[in-house]
């Protein structure tokens, strides 16, 4: 007869935990922050010294240990682009 029983309540708090459960799930997925543009947009830091003149001034985005990217106003942020990888901005 014991294990009748507890069967019987495992059925009736099935219900239950399931809803506690989505509940959670729920919960956490709406505390997580949103990505933002802002998020998305962080540029990294350049690396390469293009001008020689002691400032970083462009970056490698391939990964080729060629400059592809550069920043021609000092913004820190890259303005001339090379994408179809000849070496000179596009």
């Amino acid at each position: 007869m014991h294990s009748r029983r507890a069967q019987n309540n495992m059925r009736r708090m099935t219900p239950f935990l399931i809803t506690v459960g989505l509940g959670l799930s729920v919960a956490a997925h709406a505390a997580e922050p949103e990505a933002t543009d802002e998020m998305q947009s962080e540029i990294p830091a350049p690396t390469i010294d293009t001008d020689g003149d002691g400032l970083m001034d462009a970056w490698d985005r391939s990964g080729n240990g060629q400059p592809d990217a550069w920043d021609s106003d000092g913004d820190g942020q890259p303005d001339l682009l090379d994408n179809d990888g000849d070496g000179k901005p596009d």
